[in-house]
């Protein structure tokens, strides 16, 4: 197995913290030092090169460019996209009506074009200014600064993090100008880079470990689904990777340089459905914000909207939702005119969706309007062959994460057996926490000859096959313990188990756990959970 890639990024505050929120997802995959630095010459780069040793170096704008002139190896810069122009804007016009945008003047995928367009939708709240180094952004920063001091007129500056931070400095509200989808797509180059260097190919990102032809066939017919604005509905259990594919087939769509909307629409309460989809217009009811608010929807526009737990969706919410997908227009509460919409929905479900539209509890016209590409996960028990590969691929990468030595070939043939007798119901998810756990236990002192899986992994029967009885008991055993280890608190639940938090509630509730479907019920109301691509 190859090591993981080592990225060194550097940037500012907010800079990093775009990039905090999405390191998670690349645990598996990136070693990643973080430097808050302005580029320039005061900081000796080579140094901290010599001191991290990364594969590639990562920043944005004029960080990058400097940085790319200066050190010898691989630089890779953020991109920004038209999408996360308007979508900064649309932010920034929440705050005030004046807005002036900084952009790097040496960033070749930012047209003229759509400030242009912008201007003549907006003639009077709109400025543009471009920079060539950050010297130059802080004067230009500061001449206007000094310009709305004068003139009374409140500006919000839209920019990278070097400008938030001075804008902040001269008490103007700012907005970063790139999204987290733009941060995925640095991190994707990134690695792309780190591995093409140690491999000497070039080879493409994305994180499934792949050894059975079922799921060859599933990533096949992804990368043709993806071509196109037809819907794709994607089937599968809970942690087989629907959302996985979702952003491979996002990756590769003509809607690529368009955000990844995620909504979870078992999470959002009945009466905040429209708010949080459609959006609103200020004024339009009590408790609405000033400036309004653009619905989940309208965000995905010229990109992807991703639809997790559809069948969890309620009624009501299906006939809202079905209008939108089949005239692509949608009206904000509150306002008088409709907005027009061009994007690719990928809806996601762990249920049987046939048979909730012939049970009466899903929209026959939404699933054939969300039913027009289809693809069905296998379970991990139903392609065994991708067992230990995957189980590999997730003890290395645990292991270097985790500064420990492993006997790869010994803890295979210890854990092979009672791997292959499991019934994984957490399926990948599943796996990739047991990893995590062996690891764990090896850098404290264990062998792969005495390592107790009993204690460590109690939902394996070790002495052999589990009926299905008692693989559900272990799995109830496995949820109270974790409910009690935790203090109640579902979401760090769901994540030690490997299961999703719809799952688990649905176990709470077979369980009768201290009220579950009351749980259930309370948590939803409290929690909307929408994530947002």
């Amino acid at each position: 197995m190859s090591r993981r890639a080592r990225i060194l990024l550097i940037g500012y505050r907010r800079f990093s913290e775009l990039i905090n929120a999405v390191l998670p997802e690349y645990a598996a995959d990136a070693e990643v030092v973080i430097v808050e630095s302005v580029a320039s010459g005061s900081v000796d780069y080579h140094a901290l090169v010599r001191e991290h040793r990364p594969d590639v170096v990562a920043s944005a704008g004029s960080n990058a460019a400097y940085l790319e002139a200066t050190l010898k190896m691989p630089v890779v810069a953020q991109p920004v996209t038209d999408t996360d122009v308007v979508d900064a804007l649309a932010r920034a016009r929440r705050i005030g009506a004046h807005t002036c945008v900084f952009t790097y003047a040496q960033q070749p995928e930012l047209s003229e074009r759509i400030f242009d367009a912008l201007g003549r939708l907006d003639r009077q709240g709109l400025r543009h200014l471009r920079y060539s180094t950050t010297s130059e952004a802080r004067e230009q920063l500061l001449a206007l600064a000094a310009e709305a001091r004068a003139s009374g007129r409140a500006e919000v500056i839209v920019g990278p993090s070097y400008v938030c931070h001075l804008a902040e400095q001269q008490g103007l509200p700012a907005v970063l100008l790139y999204s987290k989808e733009s941060a995925r797509r640095l991190l994707d180059e990134a690695l792309r880079l780190a591995r093409s260097r140690s491999t000497g190919t070039a080879e493409a990102p994305g994180r499934f470990v792949i050894h059975s032809p079922q799921m060859e066939r599933v990533a096949d017919l992804a990368r043709t689904y993806a071509r196109g604005n037809a819907a794709v509905l994607i089937e599968g259990e809970s942690g087989t990777g629907k959302e996985h594919i979702a952003r491979e087939i996002h990756r590769l769509s003509d809607y690529r340089d368009g955000a990844l909307v995620a909504i979870n629409c078992a999470s959002i309460p009945n009466e905040l459905f429209e708010a949080e989809l459609f959006g609103y217009v200020e004024g339009a009811f009590t408790s609405s914000r000033r400036g309004g608010r653009v619905g989940l929807i309208e965000e995905a526009n010229g990109g992807v909207l991703y639809l997790d737990e559809i069948g969890e969706m309620p009624p009501a919410q299906q006939v809202k939702l079905l209008r939108v997908l089949q005239e692509r227009r949608l009206r904000p509460v509150g306002s008088n005119s409709e907005l027009e919409l061009d994007f690719k929905v990928i809806a996601a479900t762990n249920s049987d969706l046939r048979a909730a539209v012939m049970g009466g509890s899903f929209r026959d016209d939404l699933y054939y309007r969300l039913n027009v590409f289809r693809l069905a996960l296998p379970p991990l028990r139903a392609r065994r062959e991708d067992i230990e590969a995957i189980a590999e691929h997730y003890l290395a990468a645990y292991a270097r994460a985790y500064a420990v030595a492993v006997d790869q070939a010994a803890l295979l043939a210890r854990l092979r057996g009672p791997f292959a007798a499991y019934d994984w119901p957490g399926n990948v998810r599943e796996l990739q926490n047991f990893s995590e756990r062996i690891v764990v236990n090896l850098a404290h002192g264990a062998s792969p000859a005495t390592l107790d899986l009993a204690s460590v992994l109690p939902e394996l029967d070790c002495g052999g096959t589990p009926a299905a009885g008692l693989l559900k008991e272990q799995e109830y055993r496995a949820i109270r313990a974790a409910m009690e280890q935790f203090g109640g608190d579902k979401t760090a639940v769901a994540r030690e188990l490997g299961i999703s938090s719809t799952t688990l509630w649905r176990r709470l509730r077979e369980m009768n756990y201290a009220g579950g479907a009351a749980l259930a019920a309370s948590e939803r109301h409290k929690n909307s959970n929408i994530s947002r691509g």
